[in-house]
């Protein structure tokens, strides 16, 4: 894989994981917003970038350019963008 390609990945994963993060933060109505999210780091933070750097190995770094700016103009989560589920991971 070529560093543009990996750049990319790994900002789209970035973007993601802060969107989902952000949502999750402000869902908590009793005030432990910042609580979930310090806990969903520590258990499901490295199997999320791992899942998701195998998936979006597979598309193009034209595809994966234009999911960026898709995930950058919204609140949504790769999961939601493209409408998978992966494994073992909690959201």
């Amino acid at each position: 894989m070529n560093q543009v390609k990996a750049d990319l990945i790994s900002e789209l994963i970035r973007v993601s994981q802060t969107n989902f993060l952000n949502r999750k933060r402000e869902s908590c109505k009793n005030g432990l917003g910042d609580n979930a999210v310090v806990e969903w780091i520590q258990g499901y933070a490295r199997s999320y970038r791992e899942g998701w750097t195998s998936k979006l190995e597979s598309y193009s770094t034209s595809e994966l350019g234009t999911m960026l700016k898709a995930l950058s103009n919204s609140s949504q989560s790769l999961e939601e963008l493209l409408n998978i589920k992966l494994d073992k991971v909690e959201t």
